[in-house]
C-alpha cells in the first residue's frame, strides 16, 4: 500500500524521527506490510521517538539465500527486537525501517514529538499485527526473501553507492575486490574459515551469564569442536567470528530459543551466549549492512575474571 507523502532519502548518521502510529497504521495492507516489508508489534513503542540511521539498507544478506537488493529502507541505531510479541525470540535483530515511516529532524534540538502513551485505535491496530502465519512465525525476518529482490555477486554499483554514502572506505573496497578474487575465483575457503573434521560435537556447559568476562578460545581450540560444515550441534562458527579470537568480552545473555529466517520455526539452543558489542560488521566480500547478532557456543570460550581494560592491583 502507498501514501502521497513526501518522500525522502536518508543516509548514516542523519537524525530522523519514527512518524506515529495513525501514520503508520494508514500505510499498511492487509498482511501488516509496506513495500513488502512487515511492521512489526515491537516497532509501536518506538513511534515519535528519535533516532539516528546506522546505514541503508540497499541490500542484505537473506539467510539461505546470499545477498539481495532492497529499496527505500534504513536501519537505525541501536533499534533492535526484543522479541516481546514473539514469545521471546533472541535473535535480537535490527529492525528494517521503510524510509515512509520516518521523517527527517531539521533541528536536531526540538525534542521529540509527544506520544499520547494512552492506547488509542492505531495503537492497537499495530499492537496486534501479526506474528504468526499458520505454524510458523511471522516476522521482517521471516519475511524477508519476499521484500527483497535477487541482485548479483558482481554488482559492482553497491560499493560505489556504499562509498558515496560514507559506509565503505577504500580501502575495504579493494580488500573486498582481494578476497573476492580468492574465494570466488581461485576457489579458496572464505578469510576467516575454520572446518573441523569432529564426526561428533563436544558439549560444554559453563553456565554463563550476563556480565561475566570471557576470552575467545584459539583457532585451534575451537577447529576441534567443529564438523567438517564448521558446526558444533548444528551451530555454524562463521568466519567472521574468527575476527574476535583471542579476544575478551562481556556476555550480553545466553540465548536459549531463536526463530529461524528460513523456516518461521523457533529452535532451542543450548550452552550458547551473545557477546555485547560483538556483531557481524559485515567485513567480507558481501559488506552486509545488517549488523547482526553472532551466537557463541560455550566450548568456543573461557572464563576470565577482569575486565582486560581495567589495571589490576600488583601483588606485594
Amino acid at each position: 500500500m502507498k501514501m502521497n507523502m513526501d518522500s525522502h532519502q536518508f543516509f548514516r548518521g542523519q537524525l530522523v524521527e519514527v512518524r506515529s502510529e495513525e501514520e503508520i497504521s494508514r500505510m499498511l495492507d492487509a498482511n501488516g506490510k509496506f513495500d513488502g516489508v512487515p511492521f512489526m508489534p515491537e516497532m509501536v513503542k518506538y513511534c515519535g521517538t528519535q533516532a539516528r540511521v546506522y546505514r541503508r539498507a540497499n541490500k542484505t544478506c537473506v539467510e539461505g539465500d546470499g545477498t539481495r537488493s532492497m529499496k527505500d529502507t534504513v536501519f537505525l541505531e541501536d533499534l533492535r527486537c526484543d522479541g516481546e510479541f514473539h514469545d521471546g525470540c533472541q535473535r535480537d535483530c535490527s529492525f528494517f525501517w521503510k524510509e515512509a515511516w520516518l521523517k527527517p529532524v531539521k533541528d536536531e534540538k526540538r525534542p521529540p514529538a509527544i506520544v499520547n502513551s494512552a492506547p488509542n485505535g492505531a495503537t492497537v491496530l499495530l499492537n496486534s499485527l501479526p506474528t504468526r502465519a499458520h505454524d510458523r512465525y511471522y516476522c521482517q525476518s521471516t519475511e524477508l526473501f519476499a521484500a527483497t529482490q535477487p541482485m548479483s555477486r558482481w554488482n559492482i554499483r553497491q560499493f560505489i553507492e556504499e562509498i558515496r554514502n560514507r559506509e565503505l572506505s577504500i580501502s575495504h573496497f579493494f580488500l573486498i575486490l582481494y578476497r573476492s578474487f580468492l574465494h570466488r575465483l581461485l576457489g579458496f575457503q572464505e578469510v576467516g574459515s575454520i572446518v573441523g573434521s569432529q564426526k561428533k560435537s563436544t558439549r560444554v556447559d559453563l553456565g554463563l551469564r550476563t556480565g561475566e568476562w570471557v576470552k575467545v578460545k584459539s583457532a585451534d581450540a575451537i577447529r576441534s569442536t567443529l564438523d567438517a560444515g564448521r558446526k558444533n550441534f548444528g551451530l555454524e562458527f562463521v568466519p567472521v567470528m574468527s575476527e574476535y579470537i583471542g579476544g575478551t568480552y562481556q556476555v550480553d545473555k545466553p540465548v536459549q530459543k531463536i526463530i529461524i529466517e528460513g523456516t518461521g520455526k523457533m529452535v532451542s539452543l543450548k550452552n550458547t551466549v551473545s557477546l555485547q558489542g560483538v556483531r557481524c560488521k559485515g567485513l567480507c566480500v558481501k559488506n552486509c549492512p545488517r549488523n547482526s547478532s553472532l551466537y557463541w557456543r560455550e566450548t568456543w570460550l573461557e572464563r576470565t575474571e577482569n575486565d582486560p581494560g581495567i589495571p589490576q592491583p600488583s601483588k606485594s
